[in-house]
């Protein structure tokens, strides 16, 4: 998924600002598209695409706070699925500098294999807030749990932690530490950590990331190998 938490928290913020919204729920300026190739899923350190491309796309839609969306992207088959489709809405907004987030989200794979039960929903929420410094730092915490992971995994949770810079030129660093934490009466190791890095730069409708990637070595449970990753993403929003 997109990094799906960082879209949904941009979205809250966009939804609840009166002055870049719409005055009506369905004029035009509620709705905005998005489009992304990347040469490797990576979704919370382990990759979904085997190490290789993959094509994105979504729609959404935000007003007053509220949001909805959906997402979809190319992925590489587990059970029979070859796409993974995302759906989510939720509430945003800002109290006293700190932005907030109220998300739920479910995960959709089609054409899995009977049994696979692959599909799950998330729920949770974030926070934020930004520095009047230089580089205005923003720091970011959200938390995403399941009551059913995928493949019937419980009581799965999600801890993630960024560090985001704006550098001259128009450049941004982000810093991202991730704990993913399991049943471990369902999974063989209780969870694990991943930590990122990503360089980015918007041009016009563009946007352009070239990020690093890794794990420790429980979250190379799920690849059998290396989990280092160099990952550059070109996308676009209308």
């Amino acid at each position: 998924m997109k990094k799906i938490l960082n879209l949904i928290m941009a979205l809250s913020l966009l939804a609840a600002a009166p002055v870049a919204m719409a005055e009506g729920a369905l004029d035009k300026g509620n709705f905005s598209a998005n489009i992304a190739y990347t040469t490797d899923y990576v979704y919370r350190g382990i990759t979904l695409s085997d190490d290789g491309p993959a094509v994105s796309g979504g729609f959404d839609w935000g007003y007053s706070g509220f949001y909805l969306g959906t997402w979809a992207s190319s992925i590489s088959p587990v059970a029979g699925e070859s796409v993974e489709i995302d759906w989510y809405g939720g509430y945003g907004g800002e109290i006293s500098g700190i932005s907030y987030s109220l998300d739920l989200l479910y995960y959709y794979y089609p054409g899995a294999a009977s049994g696979a039960d692959l599909d799950f929903f998330e729920f949770g929420g974030s926070l934020g807030y930004t520095f009047a410094a230089p580089l205005e730092p923003t720091i970011g915490f959200s938390v995403m749990h399941s009551e059913d992971g995928t493949g019937g995994t419980d009581s799965e949770t999600y801890y993630k932690s960024n560090l985001d810079l704006s550098l001259p030129a128009e450049f941004g660093l982000s810093f991202t530490y991730g704990y993913q934490a399991f049943d471990p009466d369902k999974q063989p190791i209780n969870g694990y950590n991943h930590w990122g890095v990503d360089l980015s730069r918007s041009l016009s409708i563009f946007d352009f990331t070239v990020g690093y990637s890794d794990t420790d070595g429980n979250g190379e449970t799920f690849e059998g190998d290396g989990t280092q990753k160099v990952i550059f993403t070109v996308g676009a929003s209308f």
